[in-house]
């Protein structure tokens, strides 16, 4: 009885301290995701693809067994079995094999970049929700201070110490905190909503903890990313055909191997002493005379899609890097005004304490102790603003939508 009355008094308390983490929402996000179940679907395709290559490479079998009857004469039996293997100078299984190969690989690094775009997704909003939740905590505390100033200014005004425009001044201070809490509480709502939405789940309504990013103290370099990777593999895909397409320009040169084991007579279909076999091989060459100049069309295409995709690369390449090199500008100049903006914070406490020394020493009024206190939790959101825009942009970015590694 004792357990289950303790139970019922800690049961809140363990209710109100549960919270969601970042690593369940992102592992939570990827199970229910429908793009993530796509690229595993076209992933699982390209191995199957892949293993249908290789199948191609053994040589067609044939059993083959029949029973006929002409009017006025006996039942006629056959039977046979029958091995043939062709290899040509531009085999196609030698193709389709390189062929899956790449698309395998590519279909590899579009389900991780996909896992990344979803991991980088899920901690944006969550990050996004954070900033919010904080955010709202500090305009909510600002609200009680302007309340209370709007309390001594009104007692002030009605005791004549204060102007009716210091008293509609005030109204119109309180009026913007109570429009920065709505709009706070309607932010942090829809955040919510949008994050939970694209997890697929419910929202329980618990607060968010805060992630721990390991900080990056090196400079960063630049590698190609996963997308870069991909237009690589195209490449050498497109390089590919080209090579076949310029093949079809020699004679059509093939090996040819042929074992047939079978009785065009026979009385009983398993009487294999009535068997003969044969075997044949061949290498047969052939030149089509009138097909050169489509074949000339048609490695006039293929050049030129390659130059394309190759100029197409070096422009995406050049535009990653640009991107990469203002990335890396941002982050300076995200960590020297998440710097400044500490300092801002720690002269903003002084600032206060300073206050309250005076205020204890009956040197500054209520009002202006409130006052500082307002400037503060100020700083405080500016803060926290930036806190989040870094841990994005600082972090978050390089690593997840580039490659990186630590100089």
């Amino acid at each position: 009885m004792k357990t289950l009355i303790l139970l019922i008094i800690l049961l809140p308390i363990f209710c109100f301290a549960e919270q969601y983490y970042l690593d369940e929402l992102i592992e939570l996000g990827l199970e229910r995701s429908v793009e993530m179940q796509k690229e595993i679907s076209s992933f699982r395709n390209s191995k199957s693809s892949l293993r249908s290559s290789y199948l191609e490479i053994l040589p067609s079998a044939n059993v083959s067994a029949s029973k006929s009857k002409y009017i006025e004469e006996d039942w006629n039996r056959t039977s046979g079995f029958s091995l043939t293997k062709s290899i040509y100078l531009d085999e196609p299984t030698y193709f389709n094999i390189r062929q899956s190969l790449i698309d395998k690989q590519n279909s590899e690094l579009a389900l991780q970049e996909a896992t990344k775009q979803i991991v980088f997704n899920i901690v944006s909003m969550y990050l996004s929700v954070l900033e919010s939740q904080k955010s709202l905590e500090i305009h909510a505390e600002n609200l009680k201070l302007q309340n209370k100033i709007y309390s001594q200014i009104l007692a002030q005004f009605e005791s004549g110490e204060k102007s009716i425009l210091d008293l509609k001044q005030s109204e119109i201070d309180l009026i913007d905190y109570e429009i920065a809490v709505n709009e706070a509480e309607n932010n942090l709502s829809k955040l919510r909503k949008d994050l939970f939405s694209y997890l697929n789940v419910q929202d329980k309504e618990h607060d968010f903890a805060e992630p721990e990013f390991e900080e990056i103290e090196s400079e960063l370099n630049f590698q190609n990313n996963l997308n870069m990777k991909i237009l690589k593999n195209e490449i050498k895909s497109s390089k590919l055909s080209l090579f076949q397409t310029k093949l079809n320009f020699f004679p059509t040169l093939y090996f040819s191997y042929s074992y047939n084991y079978n009785n065009a007579d026979n009385e009983a279909f398993f009487d294999f002493d009535e068997y003969d076999d044969s075997q044949t091989i061949s290498l047969n060459a052939s030149y089509s005379i009138f097909d050169l100049l489509d074949k000339r069309e048609s490695l006039s295409r293929t050049t030129r899609n390659f130059k394309i995709q190759k100029l197409s690369f070096e422009d995406t390449e050049k535009n990653y890097r640009n991107e990469f090199s203002n990335l890396q500008k941002d982050v300076k100049t995200l960590k020297r005004s998440r710097d400044l903006y500490a300092e801002k914070l720690k002269l903003a406490e002084e600032n206060l304490n300073m206050a309250q020394e005076q205020f204890k020493l009956g040197m500054i009024s209520l009002i202006d102790l409130d006052r500082s206190q307002l400037e503060y939790r100020n700083t405080q959101l500016s803060i926290n603003n930036r806190h989040y825009i870094f841990l994005q942009i600082g972090k978050l970015v390089p690593v997840i939508l580039f490659c990186i590694f630590k100089a």
